[in-house]
């Protein structure tokens, strides 16, 4: 378990692209996938992700990899609702859409539920690609510390 915990702090500092779960809070309007999810993990998660200048994606129910500066409308789909089958779908299309994006990325850092990841961290492991899940098994409110401690200076 230690072994992993160091691999986990190394890959926090050398990630070359990081997947960021949707949420259901969500502006009532259109706005750039960014700005949409508005939960406190969300901003936490991505206030994360930007304090480290890592290239990073959303990982959209509705609409499977999203730049986080695409306009997008709100929606309420949830992976947590789905059956596996729908969720292996979902996960081939997001790594159909991540294809260009791996051809330098090694290191992959996922903020994501079980269900969000589950199907998708294998195919990025087949492809060679070292997958780092740091919060895993961490409860919501523990992510939110987890989080916070790496915000604070």
């Amino acid at each position: 378990m230690k072994a992993k915990a160091k691999k986990d702090r190394h890959t926090l500092l050398s990630a070359d692209l990081c997947l960021v779960s949707c949420v259901s809070k969500k502006l009532p309007c259109p706005a750039p996938a960014k700005d949409l999810y508005v939960s406190q993990w969300f901003l936490k998660a991505r206030a994360f992700v930007e304090s480290r200048r890592w290239p990073w994606f959303i990982l959209s129910a509705e609409h499977g990899l999203l730049h986080p500066d695409a306009v997008t409308v709100p929606y309420e789909k949830t992976l947590n609702k789905m059956g596996a089958d729908a969720r292996r779908a979902w996960a081939n299309a997001v790594m159909h859409a991540l294809e260009p994006h791996l051809a330098k990325e090694k290191t992959v850092v996922i903020l994501a539920g079980k269900k969000y990841r589950e199907f998708l961290a294998p195919q990025l492991r087949t492809r060679g690609v070292q997958v780092c899940v740091p919060m895993a098994g961490l409860s919501i409110g523990k992510q939110l510390g987890w989080l916070k401690a790496r915000l604070t200076p």
